[in-house]
């Protein structure tokens, strides 16, 4: 299921502080700015090693807790280039938008209305961009008790070298200008 990608309002509506809850719920789990936009926590990293190529060496796995929020519902563009990414939804409700390396744009909804086609899983396979915004519980209007809690288990485990932030020229080649610049908000 394809749907159209807009621009989260809770600035614009000047909901930009998250409710106690959230708060707490960040809190608790002990999350940390992520580069991108929303808040994670690294919460394991397995002990096994295995190589990446002849020079490099990573750990098989990692897993963390990814939140947006009111204050930060935007996760910009990054791919990992050689890693494979399993999202598990824990809460809320949102957009993803894959770029995939043949420019072919993918957008879903993740939540948990099932019948009406959102996610509850997905994969992000290595090299393919993503980018997600948080979207209303239900039809509400934007609430700063909306979040989009995620874990993410990274196979091999996550490294930040092995993280890319595309410019607006390398969106640009992938997808051409007009959609680049329709989606630059999200770099």
């Amino acid at each position: 299921m394809s749907i159209s990608i807009s621009q989260p309002k809770y600035s614009f509506r000047e909901i930009t502080e998250e409710d106690a809850s959230i708060s707490k719920l960040a809190a608790d789990l002990k999350l940390i700015k992520h580069p991108n936009g929303g808040y994670f926590n690294e919460t394991d990293r397995a002990n096994k090693k295995v190589s990446i190529d002849k020079d490099q060496v990573r750990n098989e796995s990692t897993l963390i807790h990814f939140l947006m929020t009111c204050e930060s519902p935007i996760g910009k563009f990054h791919t990992n280039i050689q890693s494979r990414t399993i999202h598990i939804l824990q809460k809320g409700r949102g957009v993803y938008i894959l770029i995939h390396p043949n420019g072919e744009i993918e957008t879903f909804r993740v939540g948990f209305d099932i019948a009406n086609g959102e996610r509850t899983q997905w994969i992000v396979e290595p090299g393919t961009y993503k980018a997600c915004y948080i979207i209303p519980e239900g039809d509400a209007e934007d609430s700063n008790k909306d979040c989009l809690w995620v874990s993410e288990v990274v196979v091999p485990g996550f490294d930040f070298q092995d993280m890319k932030f595309p410019t607006l020229s390398d969106l640009t080649s992938l997808v051409g200008e007009k959609t680049a610049l329709s989606i630059d908000w999200l770099i």
